[in-house]
């Protein structure tokens, strides 16, 4: 069973996909046919559901060991620059 499947079973009405690109809903309808980079392609799939655009809080790093998150920033520094 698919999680959407398990979620109206369990009575949700509705199905959180999570993620499109932060911009206000007018540039996201103008631009999501000609941008794909980023989360622009995962917005133009979630479009075709037809669902309802809505905000929430932004995600935040919880840090316990300052260090290692350091290192990881780097890293993923070096992912988006290669």
């Amino acid at each position: 069973m698919g999680s959407h499947a398990l979620a109206r079973s369990k009575g949700a009405e509705e199905y959180d996909l999570w993620g499109v690109p932060d911009e206000d809903e007018e540039t996201l309808e103008a631009h999501f046919t000609e941008r794909s980079y980023g989360l622009w392609g995962v917005y133009r799939f979630k479009r075709g559901f037809g669902g309802e655009l809505k905000r929430a809080a932004q995600a935040v790093d919880c840090i316990y060991n300052p260090w290692l998150y350091k290192l990881y920033l780097w890293r993923m520094a070096g992912r988006e620059a290669g």
